[in-house]
């Protein structure tokens, strides 16, 4: 059974107006490789998400916004970011 994943931007989040991706993966009981279509405003993404769940099986959907990343350096800034949350949640 597969379901759809939304990610939910904290109220200070600074996502408002990115550009939004869905990846759409195998869910339980199925193989093929997962892929990633977009940009969609939010709720355009959310709404094809669940559209292609409503019609298919052994599809889950994560929609998520795209970070805009000019260098490697934002990538693991990010990166370190996140971690920084994980160890330690405010």
């Amino acid at each position: 059974m597969g379901g759809v994943v939304v990610y939910e931007p904290d109220d200070d989040s600074e996502v408002e107006g990115l550009p939004w991706a869905i990846t759409f993966e195998a869910s339980a009981g199925e193989e093929w490789a997962s892929f990633v279509c977009g940009p969609y405003e939010r709720d355009e993404a959310v709404a094809l998400a669940e559209e292609v769940l409503a019609e298919g099986r052994g599809v889950s959907a994560v929609v998520e916004p795209l970070l805009p990343v000019s260098s490697a350096l934002d990538v693991l800034s990010t990166i370190a970011e996140l971690r920084e949350e994980v160890e330690n949640p405010s």
